[in-house]
């Protein structure tokens, strides 16, 4: 990558941040030695990897608690023949060994399959953390261990003694007198007495050192001389004793030095991720999609203004290499430049950028940029001088995939000749196939941006009222320059901007008039767009509500159904009852008249509840509510409902009195008026409503196949169904994911448990594919 370009655009402070976030020294490092790639395929895995940890930040899985001391010098030590680590550095090892283990644990939890994978077959530094800390506590301090044990007691029994045998001369009545202080001392690890200075002769022993001022001689008396020599060696024996256990330890570790180098390596890999990841996820930013050709920004916002920036959004076709921005000074021209290149970097550096879901950006072998003022005293070069030096170098190393900023193209220099050297540096970026984005304030360019093939105009807004830019981007529009509003703005008398004004109307043809109807234009077609947009949101509410009606109608009929079916189960149950004492009777005697009789009654009886029953059944069916149904009288080609049946037939003519020939299909029946009802109109007062939601995105469908997919796309595809479905009224819908290892189900359903649209998801049921698809229910 260009590294004019990375500094122009703070693309390093950018990667400073991402390093802060790191949590070792070796992810630190390998963060600051890193560079956008120019690799769509290296730029695709590193967003995908950074993207799995970043669903795990959002689906508030905690992050790991670690802490990397810096082992570098330790583990050289360790790697050669004789050393012994100190007692800090083996501590350090063993912090560094377990923090490595949550760490690749954290990363293990990834849904990117590549990524799991790897943290899992990390090196196992458990054995090399237990080295450490079987002689040394998790607060850092030498163990209890037994063979310290011994040369520890050594030590106290001679401390003991050397405090009696101090008590016994603080109580002697003749030497009393003559100490300074009844507190011992110690000296050169020795213990003393504080001796007056005229007495130090009446105290026999050894004298190791005199106070400032003369008066204090500190002395060892010739009773503690043996037992502070053996408190030396005791003390030495201890230290001997303490040196071995670390030296055997060290020896152990040593085992697994090569393990610890792989995982330094491997620990750098996790952590540049992680802070990615993290970074990503507290900046509240997104992905960008993978786009081919040409480029569209949505709510873009430049991520070093923080919550000052205000959002920018446009969209270059694919047929489109070269986007010519015009408009005032601090409209946001240059800015717009900085925001399109750094977030480029970004987006190659595996990073979320600060927009909206939904922004595409391609992969650019190389970003070139020229902002701001080139000027050098020290190389003897000019403003222009300086663009020229920069531009040609662009034009000598830019490619078909590369990405060029150029702020205040052909300024510094006569606009005539600075306008011809702009358009033939943008002949050779189109030629190339370059993506170019130009700022300018020469109206010879705007007009090259209409004539030229692949090369669009656009301006920044700017607010005639308040004569202040707004900041927005207005794709096919020309901006004026505004330089006179924007002089009176800043202090400028009136009279000079007035006289400025007449010299302009005298030189130039009403291009600026031009330019002020087609911004209005463009502000009445966004008056539309915002009405039409309202019109849908209408007409969908329209749409949900006749849904609604029809749902109702649907549930009142199966009610129906569901009741008359009941009460026919009933009925014949009881019938059943009847029946079976009038066969048992039979059974038990002889057949006689009255027996008889009591069979036809039964008979009877039952086709005549029978009849009672379709009766109300026909009539309740026929009081359902039907949206759209319209009454009156029968007549000939009257479209009815057959409420026996609830199909639609047609009316050819009567048949007798009370009865119709009715045709449904292909068959022609002769009913009774009772069981006809008029159906409803199919067009008259339930008008059909459909919703084109164009420019929302992918539309929702009833079941969306993931198979195939990597997370990220997947998740965005998820992400794409939910909001439209939401939009468009699907409230249920299914997710096929496959089984596989369960690694996309389980993102899906982190992603799914966390959206505020989301009511419910499931599997679905085994015949309808199990555990590979969920069902999802929205609010």
């Amino acid at each position: 990558m260009n590294e004019h370009a990375l500094k122009l655009l703070d693309f390093f402070r950018i990667r400073d941040d991402v390093a802060g976030y790191c949590l070792s020294d070796e992810g630190r490092e390998r963060v600051l030695g890193s560079l956008p790639s120019g690799d769509a395929g290296t730029v695709r895995d590193l967003k995908e990897r950074s993207g799995s940890l970043t669903v795990l930040f959002r689906g508030n899985i905690e992050p790991p608690r670690c802490s990397f001391p810096p082992i570098a010098d330790a583990v050289r030590k360790l790697g050669k023949e004789g050393f012994a680590l100190e007692l800090e550095e083996l501590y350090g090892i063993g912090i560094w060994a377990e923090s490595f283990g949550r760490l690749a644990a954290f990363a293990a939890k990834s849904a990117y399959p590549s990524q799991s994978a790897e943290a899992v077959a990390v090196p196992d530094l458990a054995p090399a953390a237990a080295v450490v800390f079987r002689i040394i506590s998790p607060t850092g301090e030498l163990r209890d261990l037994p063979e310290l044990r011994k040369a520890r007691e050594a030590v106290r029994r001679i401390n003991v003694d050397i405090e009696r045998a101090t008590d016994d001369l603080r109580r002697d009545e003749t030497i009393r007198g003559m100490l300074q202080s009844d507190l011992p001392t110690v000296r050169d690890g020795r213990t003393v007495l504080a001796v007056r200075a005229n007495f130090k002769g009446r105290v026999k022993g050894i004298v190791h050192e005199v106070s400032s001022t003369g008066q204090t001689v500190f002395v060892e008396p010739e009773a503690l001389v043996v037992k502070n020599n053996q408190l030396v060696e005791a003390e030495a024996r201890y230290r001997r004793e303490i040196a071995r256990i670390l030296r055997e330890a060290t020896a152990k570790l040593s085992l697994h030095v090569q393990a610890i180098a792989d995982a330094r390596v491997a620990c750098a890999a996790l952590d540049a991720v992680y802070a990615r990841a993290r970074f990503s996820y507290l900046g509240r930013g997104e992905f960008a999609l993978d786009a081919e050709r040409g480029l569209k920004l949505l709510q873009a916002r430049h991520p070093m203004l923080g919550s000052t920036a205000v959002p920018i959004g446009f969209e270059l076709p694919e047929d489109a290499r070269t986007l010519i921005i015009t408009g005032p000074n601090t409209g946001g021209k240059t800015v717009t430049l900085k925001t399109i290149g750094l977030l480029a970097l970004m987006n190659q550096f595996g990073l979320a950028v600060p927009t909206s879901w939904g922004t595409a950006l391609p992969v650019f072998d190389d970003v070139f940029a020229d902002i701001g003022d080139e000027q050098s005293i020290d190389q003897s070069l000019s403003t222009f001088s300086g663009h020229m030096k920069t531009v040609s170098a662009i034009s000598r190393d830019a490619s078909g995939r590369s990405l060029v900023l150029l702020d205040e193209l052909g300024s510094g220099t006569d606009p005539e000749e600075g306008c011809a050297i702009a358009m033939a540096l943008l002949d050779r970026f189109i030629e190339r196939g370059s993506l170019c984005v130009v700022t300018t304030h020469h109206g010879i360019l705007k007009n090259y941006g209409y004539t030229k093939p692949g090369v669009l105009n656009a301006s920044v807004d700017f607010d005639r009222n308040t004569l202040s830019p707004t900041y927005r981007i207005l794709m096919g529009i020309p901006g004026e320059s505004r330089a006179l509003d924007i002089a009176l703005r800043n202090g400028v008398p009136q009279e000079i901007v007035a006289g400025a004004r007449t010299y302009l109307d005298e030189e130039r043809a009403d291009v600026a008039a031009l330019i002020r109807g087609l911004t209005e234009k463009h502000r009445e077609l966004e008056t539309m767009e915002t009405d039409r947009k309202q019109r849908l949101k209408e007409a969908m509410d329209g749409q949900r509500k006749v849904d609604l009606k029809e749902l109702r109608l649907r549930q009142k009929e199966t009610e129906l159904r569901e009741q008359g079916v009941g009460d026919l189960r009933r009925l014949l149950q009881e019938s059943r009852k009847g029946l079976e004492n009038l066969v048992r009777e039979i059974k038990e005697g002889q057949i006689d008249a009255d027996k008889t009789k009591a069979v036809k009654t039964f008979i009877a009886d039952l086709e005549r509840t029978v009849a009672d029953e379709e009766r109300i059944f026909n009539e309740a069916f026929r009081d359902a509510p039907a949206t759209g149904a319209s009454g009156g009288t029968f007549s000939e080609g009257k479209a009815v409902i057959i409420t026996s049946s609830r199909k639609r037939g047609v009316l050819v003519r009567r048949a007798k009195k009370g009865s119709w020939l009715v045709e449904t299909g292909t068959l022609r029946v002769t009913l009774p008026e009772s069981e006809l009802a008029p159906a409803p109109a199919e067009s008259a007062t339930a008008p059909k409503v459909s919703v084109d939601t164009v420019g929302a995105g992918p539309k929702p469908v009833f079941e969306l196949d993931l198979r195939g997919y990597r997370f990220v796309e997947a998740l965005q595809a998820v992400q794409a169904q939910v909001d439209g479905a939401s939009l468009a009224g699907l409230g249920l819908f299914s997710i096929i994911h496959g089984t596989g290892e369960g690694v996309l189900g389980r993102g899906i359903h982190e992603y799914l448990k966390t959206h505020p649209a989301v009511a419910d998801y499931h599997f679905a049921r085994p015949e309808e594919g199990g555990f590979g698809k969920t069902v999802v229910r929205l609010k």
